[in-house]
């Protein structure tokens, strides 16, 4: 089977921390048979190897890298190539120049990167700042709740797992009340996460479907939850559908994953428009 993802986007402002997605995305471009396009925003242009040595990306990595250096706004750039170069997946970190001089942006994530986040029409890979770099990959954890981003996350991990040859573990926490959770647990989840399950795979070939090999319920908060499974599970990857607002008391669930995951986190903003957060367990009823 061919991969979906063969082509990958990296954007780099040649900070140290941006360079954190360096070797996974080489690491991906090589496994996926993929061109990797690696962007940098700047008003003044270097020849191709000075740019590479500025944006401290290797040569000699056995992938096929194209450089961009485009003028204007980091961000619109990023969406301007998405669309130029058919790019599938776009890997980065969650800070870059600000963050590699020790200033922790707000909810741990830097301004390029939530408006990327925010407005990117393709899968996000992006890297915590306590993000570390564990080649190659393991194991893939997704989250579902119900909802449709968490489907279109589910059905972007199992794509990219495929194409990886690797196995994902699906996972519903639900924050319900503890006296009410062991009955509900037993007569109406296991049917309920097949449904999510089933929806989210709606869209992927047989090969695919396979790559999902556990469906996880868990009681508890889901932030809490989440963490704690890609720990002991070892998990390269967790897998999330969010919605794209940041304002207060939006996306609790991913502001606590971007300060505490040491993880990769496959973010999919949701297309259907019907909710504002990230919702895991219980929320989907409120």
């Amino acid at each position: 089977m061919m991969s979906r993802f063969d082509s990958i986007l990296l954007p780099l402002d040649g900070s140290p921390e941006a360079a954190k997605g360096v070797g996974c995305a080489m690491w991906l471009a090589r496994k996926l048979d993929a061109t990797l396009h690696v962007l940098h925003a700047t008003e003044q242009p270097l020849p191709v190897r000075e740019a590479l040595e500025r944006l401290r990306v290797h040569s000699g990595e056995q992938a096929e890298v194209v450089v961009h250096q485009l003028a204007g706004d980091a961000a619109a750039a990023v969406v301007e190539e998405i669309s130029a170069h058919r790019v599938k997946l776009v890997v980065m970190s969650a800070g870059g120049q600000s963050a590699s001089a020790g200033v922790a942006p707000p909810h741990f994530l830097g301004a390029v990167a939530q408006a990327v986040i925010g407005h990117c029409p393709v899968p996000v890979l992006l890297l915590p700042l306590k993000y570390r770099e564990a080649l190659p990959w393991t194991s893939m954890l997704a989250a579902v709740s119900g909802e449709a981003a968490a489907d279109q996350a589910l059905e972007a991990a199992a794509r990219l797992a495929a194409a990886l040859g690797l196995k994902v573990a699906v996972v519903h926490s639900d924050a319900g009340p503890p006296s009410s959770y062991a009955d509900t647990m037993h007569h109406e989840y296991p049917s309920r996460i097949e449904e999510m399950v089933q929806r989210g795979l709606t869209g992927c070939q047989s090969e695919e479907c396979r790559c999902v090999e556990q469906a996880i319920v868990r009681p508890g908060d889901p932030a809490t939850v989440l963490l704690e499974l890609v720990a002991q599970r070892t998990s390269s990857v967790l897998a999330l559908g969010w919605h794209g607002a940041f304002e207060s008391g939006r996306a609790p669930v991913l502001k606590r994953l971007l300060e505490e995951a040491e993880c990769a986190l496959l973010l999919v903003l949701g297309q259907d428009g019907s909710g504002a957060h990230l919702m895991v367990g219980d929320e989907i009823n409120e």
